[in-house]
């Protein structure tokens, strides 16, 4: 290892470190951890931060769809969905668990994992503040499914993105592939998860909640209005590839749309509640992964996984997929699984005779980056943002140690159940 892989590895840890105590701020630690990679010259031109790093296309996805939930939020849309979700499920905990988590793995599927979990959130914790049930379990189980959701399919994940284009792999080779292995891992974690939270999800809901006379729309045109431009968005994601749009666009388009009709003190007030401090923790974040990947660090670790194998092709599908699913939940699998591809295509080249069909290697890649994502409170967008609208919106806080005892039950039982599909069915 270089010094320069050996300083801003240094710095990653130190930040993840004081991350873990929690006696600093989040945002601040992300953003001293970035000063300091570019105080001692980690990057040789600071300007390709900004043009190489920062991932752009999802620090405006996130300004984007934050805007529009809060505007359609104030419409009761999201107290209506959750009490009609609450009334479908008879008031059983257990039942509505199960429904939340099923229906934020399948959207997950086909659209942004953010935009899923910002939408379906909002839903979660209005039933929550209905029913005064604890909303963690929901939570958890909701960034999972997310999670797990989102590999399934060659749009749900960026990685999944990366590897078809390299690979040149279609979306029904992903669903073929790894769906079935993907259902097994949902229904196994959740297991778990139910198991872990049976206190609360074996409670029932009283039914005079089931039958209350209120309604909680507040505005019947805001509210029909909010419908349109959600169903005009989840038209917009499902189809951005053939219309030539990035998701980013869409968001911050949908985000203006539905801010026109208000006043200016009301658009204000909209976006001063955006998560801006998520945001930054973001923008902190990519500067010190875009370190390590400027120092080859990244490039290093890649490397060692193929020197571990040994010439052997199963030993590198289980190296490929556990390696990085843990390095996954502590960098951004994004900047990972574009170190990877170059890696994957030299087994290749260096041993054609053993690895003459990489499809098997692009799918370990696949699992391990995508499902990586459930170890830590960062390790995907999907958590931070979802934890950030709990403490938000609720007032409830999953430290990262917490998240992280329950992460990593889920983490090692999808790895589990991914190596034993590589080895035996693939």
């Amino acid at each position: 290892m270089t010094p320069e892989m050996i300083l801003s590895f240094t710095i990653f840890l130190i930040a993840y470190a004081f991350l873990a105590t929690e006696k600093v701020h989040r945002t601040l630690i992300a953003l001293f951890g970035a000063v300091f990679m570019v105080f001692f010259g980690i990057f040789k031109d600071p300007a390709s931060i900004y043009s190489e790093y920062i991932d752009f296309n999802t620090i405006f996805l996130l300004i984007g769809m934050m805007t529009f939930v809060n505007v359609i939020r104030k419409s009761g849309l999201f107290e209506f969905l959750g009490l009609e979700a609450l009334k479908f499920s008879k008031g059983n905990m257990l039942k509505l668990y199960i429904y939340f988590v099923l229906i934020v793995a399948l959207t997950s599927a086909v659209l942004d994992n953010v935009t899923t979990i910002l939408v379906m959130l909002p839903i979660t914790l209005a039933v929550a503040d209905t029913t005064g049930i604890d909303p963690i379990p929901f939570i958890l189980g909701e960034i999972f499914a997310s999670n797990i959701g989102g590999a399934a399919t060659l749009i749900g994940d960026p990685p999944n993105i990366m590897i078809g284009s390299a690979a040149k792999l279609h979306f029904s080779d992903f669903v073929m592939n790894l769906g079935p292995v993907l259902i097994i891992i949902l229904v196994s974690v959740n297991l778990a998860l139910i198991l872990i939270f049976r206190k609360t999800l074996v409670k029932k809901v009283d039914n005079s909640l089931l039958t209350q006379s209120g309604s909680p729309i507040t505005n019947k045109r805001h509210f029909y209005i909010s419908i349109v431009l959600i169903f005009i968005t989840v038209v917009l994601f499902v189809f951005q590839e053939s219309l030539g749009f990035e998701s980013s666009f869409i968001a911050l388009m949908i985000a203006s749309v539905s801010m026109l009709s208000m006043r200016a003190k009301e658009v204000e007030k909209t976006l001063e509640e955006v998560e801006w401090s998520t945001i930054l923790f973001f923008v902190g974040l990519f500067i010190m992964v875009g370190a390590l990947e400027e120092t080859g660090f990244l490039e290093y670790l890649a490397g060692h996984i193929l020197a571990l194998s040994h010439g052997s092709y199963q030993l590198a599908k289980v190296f490929v997929v556990n390696i990085s699913g843990f390095a996954s939940a502590f960098i951004d699998n994004i900047p990972y699984t574009a170190t990877m591809i170059p890696v994957i295509e030299s087994m290749q080249k260096l041993n054609p005779h053993v690895f003459g069909n990489l499809e098997p290697m692009w799918w370990s890649l696949s699992l391990g980056a995508c499902l990586g994502g459930n170890g830590t409170a960062i390790g995907a967008s999907a958590n931070v943002i979802g934890l950030a609208l709990l403490k938000r919106y609720y007032g409830k806080e999953i430290s990262f140690i917490q998240f992280f005892k329950y992460g990593i039950i889920v983490l090692l039982i999808s790895l589990a159940i991914s190596t034993i599909f590589l080895l035996f069915f693939l």
